[in-house]
């Protein structure tokens, strides 16, 4: 918040960086945020120490400032805040802005595009943690003040749906009276399509009901139809329950007839060229890798889909600054690709506006997950193991109504998974553990869940909050209004690389030190009346902050646990 401040007085010596250039010292005795000289002594080819001495000489501080002082240690040039005036600026913003602090000024259009489960399939612990990196950036992205359109592409045509419709067949059609049966029954089915798929016999038999999908055949579309709806009613219970709503959902159906149509047009312009009766894209001289378009079946392949789809994102939202693609990383020849494509059709539409935002296997002890041989972790499945252990740990004994247990039980479990995806960077592997993630000590989603909570408990016991100056801060105090201070840089830096892993960091550090403030700095009884207003302000600015923060993240913030 007050780096700009400090920029301001460096360029009043003829000193003129950005804020990566400035550094957080490693401990208080250096400072609040320091300057080091190391590149300027390359530049002037003088000693460093000399350098920072001589800037740090030459500056006078602005009567008005939250910097208190300026010294030369080393070849830093270190600032120390004023924390009373810190103090007064900081919760003066938090509690006028509350859920709108640290919201930027950005003016882009993003869609982002996630989650991505295929019909016919379920909905696994990998998909979760797609939807929980695309819901997080979204929201991130829309705190930095970008318009965010959250679409979802889902495969329900193809191989794998004619493999499923095969099994379908096969094990015979069953009267099923519950939606959790009917998507167990399709499990089953498509396990069964794909060991059919392995014998030259059955395989044909595949291969000849794919193509009737295409060709919409009307006895396989009426069970396509069907078997779909039930897909769609199970992803929308799911999408509710970790908080998304899409905008927009897409579907190869939809797009694999006007990305037949664009690849003839490329055809046409030299950007693609047959081979052995299909349709391909030779990559090399852009030291990209050969890929089919279409089939010599005639079938579109996943690439073709690829440019109908960006046709229609490019076109129904109006200008679009960005599209940021949420995908595993086993896609990033593939995107490579059809960006080259694209931007070879369209460079004014589609160059550098489309980005492939690649999030790392979850893995189980037994190795990735697969749909095809049916060891699947169901995404559902972990949310209702992480609720039980929940329920059973924490929440049994409280003394609430079974139906607020339940709602609470629900909030943490949904914060637990979401917490322990996002905490690391988005491209890393993940082994989820249960045990770990439910945790209420250390980096953990229950944890920041508890500090908001404690944080309502005490404005809950003090009813309302009075004026809010104080002058000789404690250094559990300092460090929490420090803490806030930096909310804002924060929230920019997410958005600028996409990375919810900085609003986790912050929070566990934010929390950290508010369990500190906590445990030193008495509130409710404090020593003076004014010291206890001071001190319940800083608990609800902590509150609003720790609350955007879990909001960020996709986590709903409890009032109890």
């Amino acid at each position: 918040m007050f780096e700009n401040e400090v920029l301001k007085i460096l360029k009043s010596v003829g000193i003129t960086i950005t804020r990566e250039n400035l550094e957080n010292p490693p401990q208080e005795e250096f400072g609040d945020l320091s300057f080091p000289c190391f590149h300027l002594s390359k530049e002037q080819k003088r000693n460093p120490n000399e350098i920072a001495n001589g800037i740090a000489s030459k500056i006078k501080l602005p009567r008005v400032s939250v910097i208190e002082k300026v010294e030369a240690r080393g070849a830093y040039v270190n600032f120390f805040y004023n924390y009373s005036k810190l103090a007064t600026t900081v919760l003066k913003e938090v509690l006028a802005k509350k859920e709108n602090y640290g919201k930027g000024k950005r003016k882009q259009k993003i869609i982002v595009e996630f989650a991505h489960p295929n019909t016919h399939k379920l909905f696994h612990i990998g998909h979760l943690r797609n939807i929980t990196t695309g819901e997080s950036v979204s929201r991130i992205l829309e705190h930095n003040g970008s318009e965010v359109v959250r679409a979802n592409y889902q495969g329900d045509v193809g191989l794998h749906i004619a493999k499923c419709l095969w099994g379908i067949k096969n094990l015979g059609m069953e009267k099923l009276s519950s939606l959790d049966k009917k998507i167990e029954f399709l499990g089953k089915a498509y396990v069964e399509g794909n060991k059919a798929y392995e014998n030259d016999n059955t395989k044909n038999e595949i291969i000849e009901l794919n193509r009737k999908v295409y060709e919409k055949n009307p006895k396989v579309m009426k069970l396509w139809k069907e078997t779909r709806k039930w897909s769609l009613n199970y992803f929308d219970i799911i999408y509710k329950r970790v908080y998304t709503k899409f905008d927009r959902l897409y579907f190869e159906s939809e797009v694999a007839e006007p990305g037949l149509k664009i690849t003839k047009k490329a055809l046409k312009k030299g950007i693609l060229t047959t081979s052995e009766g299909a349709t391909i894209f030779d990559g090399e001289k852009y030291g990209l890798d050969k890929r089919v378009f279409v089939n010599n079946l005639g079938f579109p392949t996943y690439e073709a889909k690829e440019l109908g789809l960006a046709e229609l994102e490019f076109s129904e939202f109006g200008k679009v600054d960005k599209c940021v693609h949420v995908v595993g990383p086993e896609q990033s020849s593939f995107f490579k690709v059809t960006f080259k494509v694209e931007e070879l059709l369209d460079s004014k539409k589609f160059k550098d506006k489309q980005m492939h935002l690649a999030y790392g296997w979850v893995r189980l002890k037994e190795g990735k997950m697969s749909s095809r041989l049916g060891n699947v972790v169901e995404g559902e499945w972990l949310l209702n193991e992480l609720k039980k252990n929940i329920l059973e740990k924490y929440i049994k004994k409280q003394d609430y109504s079974e139906k607020e247990k339940l709602e609470v039980a629900e909030a943490v479990a949904i914060g637990a998974a979401k917490y322990y995806f996002l905490k690391v960077n988005v491209s890393s592997e993940i082994s989820f553990d249960i045990n770990e993630a439910i945790s209420m000590e250390g980096n953990t989603g229950p944890y920041i869940q508890y500090a908001y909570t404690r944080c309502c408990s005490i404005l809950e016991k003090a009813k309302k909050l009075g004026k809010k100056t104080s002058q000789n801060l404690m250094p559990e105090e300092k460090k929490l209004i420090k803490i806030l201070s930096l909310f804002p840089e924060i929230v920019k830096k997410s958005g600028d690389e996409l990375s919810p892993t900085h609003i986790c960091n912050y929070a566990y550090e934010l929390s950290t030190a508010f369990s500190n403030f906590y445990e030193k700095c008495r509130v409710l009884n404090a020593e003076t009346e004014e010291l206890k207003n001071f001190r319940l302000n800083l608990v609800k600015s902590s509150q609003i902050v720790l609350g955007n923060c879990l909001k960020l993240l996709g986590i709903e913030p409890v009032e109890k646990m």
